[in-house]
């Protein structure tokens, strides 16, 4: 995976056991059909795709170019080092269909800001992750969809992780799914998929009508400060 702004790539594991545990509690297993219609660098999803023993595992994502990695990914696609000039010719001429593309824009790009400016030690590491983590194999039965918005799924009977861009957010430098976020709508539809789902969202803040079922400090990657993860529920 790459440097991603806004990735649960340090505290994806945390998540996934407070997101374990919430569905344990109300069904008694661990056992439904997950899905996360922000999947990003999957943060979260890897360590659901690790564990297996799920009848279906689904990702997707609005960046056309996220998608394109993942199944690169799973293709047996491998990064390769770039240089600054390739940086600036692929931001220009780019594809999105090629999974080269969201490596260099995010994970070649400053503090997985997309596009900001070419960072050599952000591609390196991501170089690092990718081989040394099997993603080939860890996300060999999940199913990548087409690109598409989250408003656009009409999920039932599913456990659902949401990781929107955050509301007051100001790095939004460019990514289509940060731009113009309809903060009012997204809770809306989560307000809608509960009553059929089971829906797990990571935000800092939350309509009244939501409860914060967990709470821990996190490291901001981008001001390097302390901030509050939280993750909140429906209170049907």
């Amino acid at each position: 995976m790459c440097q991603y702004v806004g990735g649960k790539m340090r505290i994806g594991k945390k998540i996934h056991e407070i997101i374990k545990d919430y569905e344990f509690e109300l069904t008694g297993a661990n056992s439904m059909s997950y899905m996360e219609p922000f999947v990003g660098m999957a943060g979260v999803l890897r360590h659901v795709a690790g564990e297996g023993g799920r009848p279906s595992i689904i990702g997707c994502d609005y960046e056309e170019c996220i998608i394109s990695f993942w199944k690169g990914i799973q293709d047996g696609w491998e990064p390769t080092p770039i240089t600054n000039e390739k940086f600036k010719e692929t931001k220009i001429n780019g594809d999105e269909s090629d999974p080269m593309y969201a490596y260099i824009a995010f994970g070649c790009s400053f503090r997985g800001m997309k596009w900001v400016k070419f960072c050599e030690d952000g591609m390196g590491r991501a170089i690092r992750r990718i081989q040394k983590s099997n993603f080939k194999d860890t996300m060999k039965d999940v199913f990548f969809m087409n690109n598409r918005s989250y408003i656009d799924h009409i999920p039932s009977g599913a456990l659902i992780y949401c990781d929107p861009p955050y509301s007051n957010s100001c790095f939004n430098y460019g990514a289509k799914n940060l731009l113009r976020f309809d903060s009012v709508l997204f809770w809306e539809t989560m307000r809608k998929w509960s009553e059929e789902n089971i829906v797990l969202i990571s935000e800092r803040n939350a309509p009244d009508d939501f409860k914060c079922i967990a709470e821990f400090p996190r490291m901001n990657g981008i001001t390097k400060t302390v901030v509050i993860e939280k993750i909140f529920v429906y209170d049907i």
